[in-house]
C-alpha cells in the first residue's frame, strides 16, 4: 500500500507538477458529462485532472486504514478495502496507459474492468433494498424507511434502463451529445410496436402506471404503503427478472422479452426518432438489446458513418417555443 500510494503521488507530480488545483476546478473537469475530445492534446488535461483526484482519494483511504490500526497497514484492514482498491488499480490503468505512453520502459499490469451493468442487476439492488427488513429485521444494514424509498428510485432506474436497452439505439449529434427525450419515450415506442417485442406472461403497456408512480416517488421522496412497494417489485420483476425458459429452449438473463428481428426493430426506431424529435442531425449507434435475441449476429452492432437529419423540422413558431423551453429549463436548474 505504501509503494502504491508513493507511485501514484510520483505520477501525479510528473503530470500535474504539483500544480495547486481547487476542488471546484477539479469537479468542473472530472464530472464532465459524456466528454468528447477532438485529439490527444485535448484529452490529456482531462486525464491529468482524473489522476489528481485519484491521488487525493487514495490518500484519504490510506489515512483511514492507518487511523484505525494505530498507524499501520494490516492484511485484515487492507482486505476490507480490497474491492475499492482493485477499482483504483483498473481505473488508473485506463488513464495511465495513455498518460505514460511516451515514457520509455514504463509498464503496468494487463487487464480491464467491465464498468457496465445490466438492468437486471440494478433491479436486484432495488429488490434487496425493498426486502431487507422482511428478511433481516433489526439486522438490516440500512435505515428501513430510506431503504424502502431508495428501492423505488432504483426500480425506476432499472425500468428506464430496460426500456432503453430493449431498443439499444443511441443517437448523438455532431457535438457528441445525446438527445433530451421526454419521459417514457422508449416505452411508448415499444408499446406502439408490439410486433417486434414478444413478452413472457405480461404486457409492457400495463407497466406504464408503475413507471409513472415510481417517478412520483423519485420527485417527492415519501414512503409509500408497504404493500405498494412489494407489488411494485413483483410487477417490475416481470420485465426485469429472468424468466424460466420452456423445455428445450435457450435460457437468457434477459429472456423476459424476445425480439426476433432486431434489425427491423432498430430501423423502425431510428425512423420514429427522426420523425418525432424536433431538430438536429443524428448519428446512430446500434447495440445488442437486453432481450432474448436468437438471430443476433455481431455485425449487427455498429455506428453509422453519416448524420441523418430529422424528417419533420419544426416551423418558426415551434422553434421559438422550443428555444424558450430550453432557456426555462436551464434557468430552473440554476
Amino acid at each position: 500500500m505504501t509503494d502504491f500510494l508513493a507511485n501514484i503521488i510520483a505520477l501525479d507530480v510528473s503530470h500535474n507538477r504539483n500544480k495547486s488545483l481547487t476542488q471546484d476546478q477539479l469537479a468542473e473537469q472530472v464530472f464532465r458529462r459524456n466528454p468528447i475530445f477532438k485529439d490527444e492534446k485535448a484529452l490529456t488535461p482531462y486525464l491529468r485532472y482524473q489522476l489528481r483526484v485519484a491521488r487525493e482519494e487514495v490518500t484519504i483511504i490510506d489515512k483511514q486504514i492507518r487511523d484505525r490500526n494505530n498507524g499501520s497497514i494490516t492484511f485484515s484492514a487492507l482486505s476490507q478495502h480490497g474491492q475499492i482498491l482493485r477499482d483504483f488499480l483498473f481505473d488508473l490503468r485506463e488513464i495511465l496507459i495513455f498518460l505514460q505512453r511516451n515514457v520509455t520502459g514504463w509498464t503496468f499490469f494487463d487487464g480491464v474492468k467491465n464498468s457496465g451493468v445490466n438492468s437486471w442487476q440494478v433491479f436486484i439492488l432495488a429488490h434487496g433494498l425493498a426486502y431487507q427488513s422482511v428478511y433481516t429485521g433489526t439486522g438490516s444494514p440500512f435505515d428501513h424507511k430510506t431503504a424502502q424509498i431508495a428501492s423505488i428510485f432504483v426500480l425506476r432506474q432499472a425500468m428506464e434502463l430496460r426500456f432503453e436497452r430493449l431498443i439499444a439505439v443511441y443517437p448523438v449529434d455532431r457535438k457528441g451529445k445525446s438527445p433530451r427525450l421526454r419521459h417514457g419515450f422508449h416505452q411508448e415506442f415499444i408499446v406502439a410496436n408490439p410486433q417486434f417485442f414478444r413478452t413472457n406472461g405480461f404486457r409492457i403497456k400495463e407497466l406504464r402506471h408503475l413507471y409513472d408512480w415510481c417517478s412520483e416517488i423519485v420527485h417527492q421522496a415519501y414512503q409509500p404503503y408497504a404493500w405498494q412497494i412489494l407489488m411494485a417489485m413483483r410487477r417490475g420483476g416481470e420485465l426485469l427478472h429472468t424468466q424460466k425458459a420452456p423445455p428445450g429452449q435457450a435460457w437468457s438473463i434477459n429472456n423476459a422479452v424476445e425480439i426476433d428481428d432486431v434489425e427491423a426493430m432498430q430501423s423502425a426506431y431510428e425512423n420514429h426518432f427522426l420523425a418525432t424529435y424536433g431538430h438536429g442531425e443524428w448519428q446512430m449507434t446500434r447495440r445488442r438489446p437486453e432481450a432474448l435475441t436468437r438471430n443476433w449476429r455481431e455485425e449487427m452492432a455498429f455506428t453509422s458513418n453519416d448524420y441523418r437529419p430529422v424528417v419533420n423540422r419544426p416551423g418558426l413558431w415551434t422553434q421559438i417555443k422550443l428555444f424558450i423551453g430550453r432557456l426555462w429549463r436551464k434557468r430552473s436548474r440554476t
